[in-house]
Parts: C-alpha cells; sequence; structure tokens
C-alpha cells in the first residue's frame, strides 16, 4: 500500500477532531478507540514517508521540497491532535488505555508497511531481472540467428 503523503494532514485533522468532538459530546474514551488505533496508524505513515520506504524505486524521484513540506505538515496536524486528545483523556484518567492500545496499532501498523515495502522492492527487482534476462535470451538468439543466415546464406 503506498502512502499520499498530501492527505496525510487532512485525515489526520478530520480523525482527531471527531474524536475530539466525540468525547466532548460525552462518548466513552473505550468506544473510540478504534479512532485512537488509526492516528497511530497515521503516525507509522508518516515515520515511513519520513524514511523513504511508502514509495517504489521509481517514484522515490519525485520532489523533495513538495514531499518535505507535506510531511512537516502532518506531522504538524498529528501534534495537535494529540495534544488536544491528550488533554481531553487526561481529564477522563483514560490516557494510559489509549496510549497502550495507539502503542499496538502503531506495531501492527509499522509492521505491514514495513513488509508491503520489501515485497513491493522484491517484485519490482524480480520483473526487472527477468525482463533483462529475456532481453539477453532474445539478443543472443537474435546473433546466432544472424551469424548463421551470414554464414550459411
Amino acid at each position: 500500500m503506498l502512502i499520499e503523503i498530501a492527505t496525510l494532514a487532512s485525515t489526520v485533522t478530520t480523525i482527531g477532531k471527531s474524536v475530539s468532538t466525540a468525547i466532548k459530546v460525552g462518548r466513552d474514551v473505550g468506544d473510540l478507540l478504534p479512532h485512537f488505533g488509526k492516528l497511530a496508524a497515521l503516525e507509522v505513515d508518516i515515520a515511513m514517508a519520513e524514511s523513504g520506504k511508502h514509495k517504489g524505486p521509481l517514484g522515490r524521484l519525485s520532489s523533495p521540497e513538495a514531499e518535505g513540506l507535506q510531511i512537516s505538515q502532518a506531522k504538524i496536524a498529528h501534534k495537535a491532535a494529540m495534544d488536544d486528545l491528550r488533554a481531553i483523556c487526561s481529564l477522563n484518567g483514560q490516557w494510559g488505555l489509549v496510549q497502550s492500545e495507539m502503542a499496538a496499532a502503531r506495531k501492527r501498523h509499522k509492521e505491514a508497511q514495513e513488509l508491503a515495502a520489501k515485497q513491493r522492492d522484491q517484485l519490482f527487482w524480480g520483473l526487472s531481472l527477468t525482463a533483462g534476462i529475456l532481453v539477453f535470451i532474445a539478443g543472443t538468439a537474435a546473433m546466432i540467428w544472424g551469424l548463421n543466415e551470414a554464414v550459411n546464406g
């Protein structure tokens, strides 16, 4: 799964505001733990984008300046959402539960992202190697055929 960096900041802001609003109107933090997990997953996406593992080999040729600005915007939005949620959950005394759920989600998501990146890179290099071998075989066959035609007429 490729990460769209441009949408990270808006996604973080949207999830953060929806969870914050839900808590303010009285919903239990336990009911909202999946949303906290999404924020943790987005944190992993931001970290993957920072490390450059979010794109395939050819996608790494994009503009680093634009990408850097989008990553910083996502980090700022994530920090703001987490600060807001920390303040709300601290009032309820449930921040420890939220942190443990987020840590577990962060770990699961990071492992899945790293596996997907590894599989994508292996597929790319495997296909490249296969194409190279096929071109070599076709060239060798054409050379042998051409030599045969030149010698035997």
